[in-house]
């Protein structure tokens, strides 16, 4: 009841944000902040112990019973995490942004998402899953198209266009399962548990199955982002607004790893071989390309885009390693990969953060026009670097522990093969040291002026990021035990 509590203020509370008008920021500040500590006490009362699996806080109402329409929600361990990375992310992204820079509906659009992530992480029926992928893909067109940079009407409609193609294969996804069980039952329903149990699943036809885990892999990748369903990433984070580049970097790659993991996993063991084997495939893939990318970048908010999308290749990855070694889900390489959607959205809101500052104070972002900006932003600097060591997967780091698992538990289903992902691990480190090198270290230039280090109130956000991406680095078990308990119950 806490969760439908929770989500029924967050709601009403978001509707009453477009009423603000002057203190906008200071009610979005205090509506993130409370749901984050909601989250909580929430996630240590409910998930520090005892927790072995399932969907805890079910709450079930039918509003169209005889179509399979029903208002169902629920929280398993893997979405109260990422729960708690949105209310992260959203807290971050508000506070950050500074109100002299943009009209107070920004703040609306941010609450709009965060009831969006929320909805889908706690969908139980897949009407109300959809409505709530939507939801979220809303707001953010309207923070990119209304507060983003140069060519920000091409570049929102770009990004619409892309993930609505991905939404309406969810939709026909949605829809077949739907209907194939309404035949074979004479039932309908919308509940995701019955319509993804493997029991129901393997008696779907072939065709009418593949096409069905294509819309899903297809809608799901596409939010992640993998190779070669990117194209809008790029752009689109270098053209939003940094707050949206927060949002977009942290939250929204929540969608697609939640689909793996939340909504596919229940029937990977059907997906098949060569499913798995492409999904291995596009994860190598999008790790190595996504990391030659970075590299050839010049502007770091730019590289840090394609960085974000190469960390996501491990999910990718430890998604089809997983559960391809003996055809049924391996915890290591799956709690790895479920470990790395939490860092990846941690150390990535910390980057675009502290991104952000240099790009107030020094007036760029571009790597050639800073150098040496250490010398007189040593706090700004530091915390950028911290974030650039985590991302590279550093141990003592959130990052090291998902990479880790998918690392050693991949070995054990494609052999020698993933010395590819040690490549790109090795490019990973080389154009992170030289970015924070050639930009933060080395002679001042001093074309820059004299510029100021962050404030107290800047710094205590970057700080509180640190702690938590430390945290979860060298505590992998605030989690992690209970990523594998929710993977023993499927298995």
């Amino acid at each position: 009841m806490i969760i439908l509590l929770l989500f029924l203020l967050m709601v009403i509370a978001a509707i009453a944000s477009f009423f603000f008008k002057k203190h906008t920021f200071e009610y979005a500040l205090g509506v993130s902040a409370a749901v984050l500590v909601v989250i909580v006490f929430y996630s240590v009362l409910r998930f520090h112990s005892g927790y072995t699996g399932g969907y805890i806080s079910v709450f079930t109402y039918a509003l169209a019973g005889k179509i399979g329409i029903f208002f169902s929600i629920g929280v398993s361990s893997f979405s109260d995490a990422l729960l708690l990375l949105s209310a992260i992310v959203i807290l971050v992204a508000v506070a950050i942004t500074r109100r002299k820079d943009y009209a107070a509906s920004i703040y609306s659009f941010m609450i709009l998402i965060e009831i969006g992530l929320f909805g889908i992480l706690i969908s139980r029926n897949f009407l109300f899953f959809y409505i709530f992928w939507e939801v979220v893909l809303i707001p953010a067109y309207f923070i990119v198209a209304e507060f983003g940079g140069k060519n920000k009407d091409h570049v929102s409609l770009k990004f619409f266009v892309y993930t609505h193609i991905g939404s309406v294969f969810l939709l026909l996804a949605i829809f077949t399962v739907y209907s194939f069980y309404y035949i074979h039952t004479g039932i309908f329903t919308f509940q995701i548990s019955s319509l993804m149990s493997v029991k129901y699943f393997a008696m779907i036809p072939t065709t009418l199955k593949y096409f069905a885990i294509f819309g899903f892999l297809f809608s799901f990748l596409v939010k992640l982002p993998s190779f070669p369903v990117h194209s809008w990433l790029p752009d689109t984070y270098e053209t939003a607004p940094y707050p949206g580049t927060v949002i977009l970097a942290g939250g929204l790659s929540i969608m697609g790893g939640y689909g793996l993991f939340g909504i596919l996993l229940p029937v990977g063991s059907l997906l098949g071989s060569t499913v798995l084997y492409i999904l291995i495939g596009l994860g190598i893939i999008s790790l190595i390309y996504f990391a030659l990318s970075a590299m050839m970048q010049y502007n770091l908010k730019r590289m840090m885009a394609f960085a974000s999308a190469a960390a996501m290749g491990f999910v990718t990855l430890s998604f089809g390693a997983g559960i391809l070694e003996t055809g049924i889900e391996q915890p290591l390489e799956l709690a790895g990969g479920m470990y790395q959607i939490l860092a990846h959205g941690l150390i990535m809101t910390l980057i675009f953060a502290a991104l952000y500052f240099i790009n107030q104070k020094a007036g760029s972002d571009n790597i050639y026009s800073l150098g040496g900006v250490f010398r007189e932003m040593p706090v700004l600097s530091s915390s950028l670097l911290v974030g650039l060591l985590a991302s590279l997967g550093l141990p003592g780091f959130a990052g090291f522990i998902g990479e880790f698992s998918v690392l050693v538990g991949s070995f054990q289903a494609i052999g020698w093969i993933i010395i590819l992902v040690i490549f790109a691990m090795i490019i990973t480190a080389s154009y992170h040291i030289w970015a924070a090198q050639r930009s933060l270290y080395g002679p001042y230039n001093e074309h820059l002026g004299k510029i100021r280090d962050v404030s107290a109130a800047q710094f205590s956000i970057l700080l509180f990021m640190m702690i938590a991406i430390f945290i979860f680095g060298i505590v992998p078990n605030l989690y992690y035990g209970s990523f594998l308990a929710y993977l023993g119950a499927l298995i």
